[in-house]
């Protein structure tokens, strides 16, 4: 049996769910949104145990495809809160301990919530990442952005925009605004890969923006991987614990690839439907026990 557990309204669930369907691979769908609303669920560590989300009953050695959000922020009422934290946590603990195949297990060694940290563990495993600096000297960071072009990026793992900064922009900066995370812009291609276990879909996206996914005339052509580097992402996919990831990389004109993250939740469903669906189907082909 597959499982998806998320929020039904989530593009990236809804799109999985229905290119299943389109197939006709059978996957029994957890909102999580209807779980939390009707307080009926029953989890319990020990691994060989079913559990219980409102309707459904999860069988432990089943396979799963999780986008699991904590919505408890952004409740108004204290008990419902209460009730999504309630049901993350102990939902997350479950799906760490039970045998079946879980996309990806909360407990997967991630970093990317903290950019700093991120980009010096995929430096020390190997991947060539661009210089950068975390700081909340004014001093440093003007530096910094004075020898080259530069991106100010978040400093978490919260989804936002990045763009070029410039010097003059740190004129008035004082270190209470800090830390700010500046990074080196590199010039040239984005490419999109997504590793689902030992299958790499890439995508290079030619565009005029800094960020590509502001910009609605970027162009998006299939390609492929250098044969070291993908075997590089997928054994270091493997490494961090993850079936599924996605990796950022900006090819520079000499054909150096620059990695820029790795993302252990990826919403995949913009970069599939240009590739025809086939990372959803390398994801189905995992979930079912038909991967090589």
């Amino acid at each position: 049996m597959i499982y998806t557990i998320g929020l039904a309204s989530e593009s990236t669930i809804a799109h999985f769910t229905a290119a299943a369907a389109a197939r006709d691979v059978h996957v029994e769908a957890v909102d999580l949104r209807e779980v939390a609303r009707q307080d009926d669920w029953r989890l319990a560590i020990g691994g060989d145990r079913p559990a219980r989300l409102g309707d459904h009953t999860l069988d432990p050695e089943g396979s799963y495809y999780c986008r699991i959000n904590d919505l408890s922020a952004l409740q108004e009422d204290r008990e419902q809160a209460l009730r999504w934290r309630w049901l993350t946590t102990a939902l997350t603990a479950w799906l760490d301990h039970i045998p079946g195949l879980v996309v990806n297990r909360p407990s997967i060694r991630s970093d990317n919530g903290s950019k700093p940290l991120h980009e010096w563990s995929l430096t020390r495993a190997g991947f060539k990442v661009p210089p950068s600096i975390t700081s909340s000297s004014p001093q440093r960071l003007r530096a910094f952005a004075g020898a080259g072009p530069t991106l100010v990026k978040a400093v978490s793992g919260v989804r936002a925009t990045s763009r070029l900064l410039l010097p003059g922009e740190l004129a008035d900066f004082d270190p209470w605004q800090g830390p700010v995370h500046l990074q080196r812009y590199v010039e040239g291609r984005d490419v999109r890969a997504h590793v689902v276990h030992d299958r790499v879909h890439a995508e290079e996206i030619v565009s005029g923006a800094v960020d590509y996914r502001t910009d609605p005339d970027a162009v998006f052509t299939p390609c492929e991987l250098p044969g070291p580097i993908a075997a590089q992402v997928v054994r270091h996919t493997a490494f961090l614990g993850m079936a599924f990831a996605g990796w950022d990389f900006k090819v520079a004109d000499d054909g150096t690839h620059w990695c820029l993250e790795v993302n252990p939740m990826p919403a995949y469903d913009w970069y599939d439907r240009r590739l025809g669906g086939d990372i959803t189907a390398s994801l189905l082909a995992l979930l079912q026990g038909r991967h090589s």
